[in-house]
């Protein structure tokens, strides 16, 4: 059986009653009780959590708790998952098609022009139809995304660049790689340049690939969640992805081509 993974704060529910039956829906609640009675009919599991480590902590401890090493899909998401991914419940009646490892979300905030409306249209432009969905690449060392300039996330880059002493240019994806003890993903990351991110760290993994991590390095990637610095949830957000599976972007020092 397929699961949807919720991370709620004080967002409406209502909307989970759309969610096709082949997902059993499992709500880590971060906020007010939950009272609407369908959403409790609904909900395979209520679980209460404490307003720590943002949505970073509330997948980490399901990874740890609840994933078992089978060929189903949890599908990871905010309590609100429509900002992000706009398709998001046809994406999940559509989950036969799906990658190992996949995105699902389409863009940060439209209104916001993140990432840029001329950006989105011509990439919808190419979809002929599909679903909406848009994996943002991203620099490995600057953190920003590479098709316009992302202010927040390159500000989030050099925030972590000073917390754990990186130099400018060092590669922020294998050093927390390394904090996990992911030696050999972290040496992938420092061989490329390049990684790709779900926006709102909205995805699905099958359950498989998740149990391949090593508990101890989700343990640590937890710790990490929970520390209290503001950075750290965003580089979890960039990370998913590559934790499960995709591979980075792009390898360096690839001789040009005259």
């Amino acid at each position: 059986m397929n699961s949807v993974v919720l991370a709620r704060y004080n967002e409406s529910l209502d909307w989970i009653l759309d969610i096709p039956d082949d997902f059993d829906i499992v709500i880590y609640n971060k906020g007010e009780p939950i009272d609407h009675p369908d959403v409790i009919r609904r909900a395979a599991e209520i679980i209460d959590r404490p307003n720590v480590g943002r949505e970073s902590e509330t997948y980490l401890h399901h990874m740890m708790t609840k994933v078992g090493d089978d060929q189903g899909f949890t599908v990871y998401s905010q309590g609100d998952p429509h900002t992000h991914s706009p398709d998001f419940i046809k994406l999940l009646q559509n989950w036969r098609d799906w990658k190992k490892v996949q995105p699902l979300s389409w863009c940060w905030i439209e209104e916001q022009n993140i990432p840029p409306a001329t950006l989105l249209a011509d990439y919808q432009s190419q979809l002929g139809g599909r679903l909406r969905v848009r994996p943002e690449r991203f620099s490995l060392s600057a953190w920003g995304a590479t098709e316009f300039v992302d202010a927040g996330a390159n500000g989030m880059g050099m925030v972590y660049r000073i917390l754990h002493g990186l130099p400018d240019g060092g590669n922020i994806a294998a050093h927390f790689l390394r904090k996990c003890k992911l030696d050999e993903l972290a040496d992938k990351a420092d061989r490329h340049s390049l990684g790709v991110f779900s926006y709102g760290a909205i995805f699905a993994a099958r359950n498989d690939t998740v149990a391949a991590v090593p508990k101890e390095s989700l343990k640590l990637a937890s710790d990490f969640s929970t520390a209290g610095v503001v950075a750290h949830g965003y580089i979890l957000e960039r990370m998913w992805l590559h934790l499960f599976g995709t591979e980075f972007v792009l390898a360096k020092n690839m001789p040009a081509r005259l």
